[in-house]
């Protein structure tokens, strides 16, 4: 029976190559040659292979692209050896759709473990002891909760970093929220001996629900390493002329001006670009200015726009700005 945890999001059976330990290949019927000598049955982790000829319907959410996928499969090549363990830190991230820093290997593999006994030494595994170990059941597969999964990252990943999972956690970036901002925060304050707690909490400040995308997070932290005010996520506008209340990405409600970051899709889907005009002319309807960021803004004129319309002074033309890449659209 499929276990998806509390998601609720779409999801799609897809076919995996059945996967077997090489101490059950005679009963299948192959040979050692064929095992050791051939391609046939390549080796996921060291004494687990995958048959191609052989597939399996997986649970699998609608938005896992192949990385999640190969993710996976070597997580259940993994508990076929060792059943008692459960994926965390960067496996647990991708697992449940977090962003990850682009420099952030994905593997070797991060399982963890609350048995004091266990031991797993192999190519590709880094195995983990310890007491912080709550489990839950995500699309089939044993992964530390939402909560001890953000906790594990936080030794590895900056603040910024940090703040980018914890909205994807809490927000509705792969479908409904995996826990709450304040369950997030307890389970940080409340767990002992953990390392990095002070970046963890520092991160947590920064992290607002609700958030669609790693793009309004980046734009809302460029926001502030920039010295402009936070903006509001998602503040409520009712458009009469739409007859309904229209939420932009953020928004400066006193100054009535909102910023709407555009994917691809907004510009390759015509009915998004469609559905962007409609909205963007209900909300100037309302008095409101909304400006349009892409990956190709000029975010030096962005920040001009956005002082003028505050009325804040302009940012200084010496060209220093605070380290971090939003430039690169990540």
């Amino acid at each position: 029976m499929f276990h998806g945890g509390d998601y609720t999001g779409e999801w799609e059976l897809r076919d995996c190559p059945e996967l077997f330990t090489s101490a059950t290949a005679p009963k299948r019927g192959i040979t050692r040659h064929r095992l050791f000598r051939t391609s046939t049955y390549p080796t996921i982790v060291k004494g687990v292979r995958a048959d191609a000829s052989s597939t399996v319907a997986r649970p699998t959410p609608g938005w896992a692209d192949e990385e999640w996928t190969d993710t996976a499969q070597r997580l259940r090549a993994i508990l076929l050896k060792f059943p008692q363990v459960a994926a965390g830190h960067v496996t647990a991230a991708c697992l449940y759709g977090w962003p990850l820093p682009r420099n952030q290997p994905h593997l070797p593999t991060h399982v963890f473990s609350a048995d004091g006994n266990a031991r797993i030494r192999a190519q590709g595994i880094r195995f983990h002891r310890t007491t912080l170990f709550t489990s839950r059941l995500f699309f089939d597969l044993p992964i530390l909760d939402p909560a001890h999964a953000f906790i594990s990252l936080g030794a590895d990943l900056d603040v910024d970093d940090l703040v980018r999972v914890g909205d994807a956690a809490v927000g509705n970036w792969h479908g409904p929220p995996l826990l709450t901002l304040e369950k997030l925060t307890a389970a940080v304050v409340g767990t002992r001996r953990i390392r990095s707690r002070r970046r963890l909490l520092t991160a947590l400040d920064l992290v607002r629900p609700t958030v669609d995308s790693p793009r309004e997070t980046d734009l809302r932290l460029w926001l502030r390493s920039v010295g402009l005010p936070e903006p509001t996520v998602h503040p409520q506008i009712f458009c009469a002329e739409l007859g309904r209340v229209v939420e932009p990405d953020l928004g400066y409600e006193h100054a009535r001006l909102a910023l709407e970051y555009d994917g691809d899709h907004h510009r390759t889907s015509k009915g998004q670009w469609n559905s962007d005009i409609a909205r963007d002319e209900a909300m100037r309807q309302e008095g409101w200015t909304v400006l349009r960021v892409t990956g190709r803004t000029d975010y030096r004129l962005l920040e001009a726009k956005i002082r003028r319309h505050l009325g804040l002074a302009q940012p200084p033309q010496d060209g220093t700005r605070p380290p971090g890449d939003w430039r690169n659209g990540r």
